[in-house]
């Protein structure tokens, strides 16, 4: 039976967007501003996703094994705090690269332990994800509205929010109930190497990979291409990744139906077709509002394939392994796959220039659909 949905689990999903909305929009402008250049900045930025590919599966390991996995996203976002401020006191490279990858060895595991908590509370209601997924998605594109007036006049802030966003994180927290590692209340003691062995995930993630390499390029320099560009400044940046985020709310509302209905695969590959029609939009035109228009492709591409494969993994994933499962998710479609496309990006740009660049993706995902969308769109429903 369904009982009343529990709006206070998202406010866990909305502190950690808010937080995200800051470090991935705004931190490459940072670094720009200290002087750095465009291949500097790829380096910065695709530590991040390098150093999570380490150290999601160690916290996935933790998080099955605690009493509380609560506790340990507490830890995760104090650890996370201390080290983002701790930039504040240099400006040169070869102490802004270790620092950054301490940072993402505690950011980058707070969203897919996250989602293994609140989708595991909300399945014992007989809940949908989508509703408080959206709580997040509205509170990003609020966020950086806000965010993109405030750094236009001082970049600096973007250290100190993020900081103090962080520690709002870490209250959330005491708003989901507690969920336990499974590992820890007797279930069998079970590995992430037991994950690599079902062979319809694996192909789903192996999908899943060039298309996130598309999105760490984006990530990593859209802002900068952005403000760049004729009319472009921080405050239409802000706007632009507002569109962005409010584009998500259609499919967030029908997703848990979306998902029953076509499955996985068959929602990665709405992803890639809405993704590769992004790419050339932005590569055939440096005019600011087409740019903008392109973000509204947001929301059927970047989010589609990521909360359907979280649902996926909280559907067929082991009990024992829930925690790890979301960490696996992220650590091959965020941590290896953004690493390619950020480091990969980062030289590319520096070489051909980001608007070209975007005919790179383009071309990554048409290619990517050639190969694996046959194969699922002659699946039936339910099938993996």
């Amino acid at each position: 039976m369904h009982t009343r949905y529990p709006v206070k689990y998202g406010l866990f999903l909305m502190a950690y967007y808010v937080t995200n909305a800051i470090y991935q929009g705004y931190m490459p402008m940072y670094f720009q501003d200290l002087g750095l250049d465009t291949q500097q900045i790829g380096i910065l930025v695709s530590s991040v996703p390098f150093v999570s590919i380490f150290a999601q599966p160690m916290w996935g390991a933790v998080g099955d094994r605690m009493k509380s996995r609560n506790r340990l996203l507490r830890i995760l976002s104090v650890g996370a705090a201390v080290s983002v401020l701790a930039m504040i006191f240099t400006q040169e490279m070869m102490w802004l690269l270790p620092l950054v990858c301490l940072f993402s060895c505690f950011f980058t595991s707070i969203q897919p332990l996250g989602d293994s908590v609140v989708l595991e509370a909300l399945q014992e209601g007989n809940h949908p994800f989508g509703p408080a997924r959206l709580a997040g998605c509205l509170s990003f594109a609020v966020a950086n509205i806000a965010f993109g007036v405030l750094f236009g006049a001082n970049v600096e802030l973007v250290i100190y929010l993020t900081a103090a966003m962080l520690m709002l994180v870490l209250l959330s927290t005491y708003a989901l109930p507690v969920i336990p590692g499974h590992q820890s209340q007797g279930g069998r003691k079970m590995s992430m190497k037991v994950l690599f062995q079902q062979k319809p995930l694996m192909r789903l993630l192996i999908f899943m990979m060039p298309l996130q390499a598309t999105m760490g390029f984006f990530y990593a320099f859209f802002s900068v291409y952005f403000v760049d560009l004729p009319g472009g400044s921080s405050s239409l940046l802000g706007w632009a990744y507002f569109l962005s985020a409010v584009s998500e709310t259609p499919f967030l509302l029908m997703s848990d139906k979306l998902y029953e209905k076509l499955g996985a695969g068959k929602l990665m590959c709405v992803a890639g077709c809405a993704l590769t029609i992004r790419w050339v939009l932005l590569a055939i035109s440096g005019n600011v509002w087409v740019a903008m228009v392109g973000q509204v492709l947001h929301g059927w591409g970047f989010i589609v394939m990521t909360v359907g494969m979280a649902k996926y993994i909280n559907q067929y994933v082991p009990d024992e392994l829930k925690a790890s499962g979301q960490m696996l998710l992220a650590m091959i479609g965020y941590g290896f796959a953004r690493v390619v496309g950020t480091l990969g990006g980062g030289f590319l740009a520096g070489g051909m220039g980001i608007q070209p660049s975007f005919w790179v993706c383009a071309a990554i995902t048409a290619v990517t659909l050639v190969i694996f969308a046959p194969g699922y769109l002659k699946k039936q429903p339910g099938q993996n």
